[in-house]
């Protein structure tokens, strides 16, 4: 089964390059359609909506059914809704199919829950989330680039060919993960039967239940501090990146070019942080809870931002880019650790289907805010935002870690 993490990999670089490919184009292509900015903005806080409510919902079910079954059952649905928006020009259509996907797309959660079931050391399971962190970040980083380059090419069918080609991209993990052996983890026993001659809706119906008294019997008191720091780096990261490329043309008057160079380097350095977790853990053999790690990447989170903020050129900016990408790609997995180190095996899907839910939660929030701010104060003040929530952590943070020093 040597083959078995290195696929996994690959499914979850293959599924977020096939989100690179399309997801960068969507906003343009309904402003095409005639959508109104409003309309834009809809679309995203409809997908990450959708999203808050489904990650604890199917990392439940992965618990109940298994990872393996859930992700192909997921993966095939994405694929039809990628398809039916290959064929429409419905701006509602593509709202519709945005809930769906915000629903059912779980790839990135489920692909991390199954790394467990084949991999049984500890040690080398933080690795393996760096690597694949990694490759994903590069498939984030191609994605776009060569969609670009598609649409320019074929400026009128363009985008129906990429959606056309991210619904193979999906079919094509679904088969994947098919090919993966079958675990000997025993699935909980429902506490009712599932027969065969019950319909759809029954069964959602059960598989509902039984994921909302999964999520009853997890002690969430344990975990509200994690989920604090997800939340804070989130909204953190999110309200930086909504107004990413307008800051960088307002403030340093570049290019849609140059910008592109700037979010492509920032990708790379981001990709190289996750694929050198393993290294960075080895210099912090007592750090057990991820305490220390977690306050590490906070106080660097704020020194860069802050240093982002007092740029005043490209050049600057550019430098201060490297600790803040190092500190967000690994800040992602650490928060990722934490959780895990804390959970049981029996919720460990539903631990990390409400870390991506409180993520989602901030990709909702931070992009009104950073609206707000921008439309009242002006654009160069939203990374200030940004600076406040990574302060905000980073005092949690400090705290976090001195009264878990003081117990060990």
């Amino acid at each position: 089964m040597t083959y078995t993490v290195p696929l996994i990999k690959f499914v979850a670089f293959l599924d977020l390059l096939a989100v690179g490919l399309i997801v960068p184009l969507i906003p343009s292509h309904v402003r095409q359609l005639g959508a109104s900015h409003i309309y834009v903005g809809i679309l995203g806080s409809v997908y990450s909506g959708f999203q808050l409510g489904s990650g604890p919902l199917i990392g439940s079910l992965s618990d109940l059914k298994g990872c393996r079954s859930i992700l192909i059952y997921t993966l095939i649905v994405c694929s039809g809704a990628y398809l039916c928006m290959a064929f429409t020009t419905s701006i509602a259509i593509i709202i519709l199919l945005r809930a769906v996907l915000g629903l059912f797309k779980q790839t990135q959660l489920l692909t991390k829950a199954l790394v467990p079931e084949y991999e049984k050391n500890e040690k080398k399971q933080s690795a393996i989330f760096g690597k694949m962190a990694a490759i994903s970040g590069m498939g984030m980083t191609l994605g776009p680039i060569i969609g670009g380059h598609i649409a320019e090419d074929y400026p009128e069918n363009g985008f129906y060919y990429i959606a056309g080609v991210v619904a193979l991209c999906f079919i094509l993990n679904a088969v994947s993960v098919y090919m993966l052996p079958q675990t000997n983890i025993k699935m909980k026993k429902t506490s009712e039967k599932i027969h065969s001659n019950q319909n759809i809706f029954q069964l959602i119906y059960n598989n509902s239940k039984e994921s909302a008294l999964e999520l009853s019997k997890v002690d969430w008191s344990q975990y509200w501090e994690v989920f604090v720091f997800k939340a804070l780096l989130g909204f953190a990261m999110g309200v930086y990146y909504s107004n990413y490329a307008l800051y960088l043309k307002t403030q340093y008057e570049l290019s849609p070019k140059h910008i592109g160079y700037v979010i492509s380097f920032q990708g790379i350095i981001g990709a190289v942080s996750s694929f050198l977790m393993g290294y960075i853990n080895s210099y912090y053999p007592n750090d057990k809870d991820f305490s220390h790690r977690n306050y590490h990447v906070f106080l660097l989170l704020s020194i860069s931002i802050f240093g982002l903020c007092m740029s005043s050129n490209i050049m600057f900016y550019t430098v201060w880019l490297i600790p803040m990408a190092i500190g967000n790609a690994v800040g992602r997995l650490v928060t990722l650790e934490m959780i895990l180190r804390k959970s049981d095996k029996e919720h460990k899907g539903t631990l990390i289907g409400a870390s991506n839910s409180v993520a989602s939660l901030s990709g909702v929030l931070s992009p009104m805010a950073a609206g707000l701010i921008g439309q009242y104060l002006g654009v160069k003040f939203v990374i200030y935002a940004s600076l406040c929530s990574n302060v905000i952590a980073l005092i949690l943070s400090y705290r976090y870690k001195t009264r878990h020093v003081k117990v060990d």
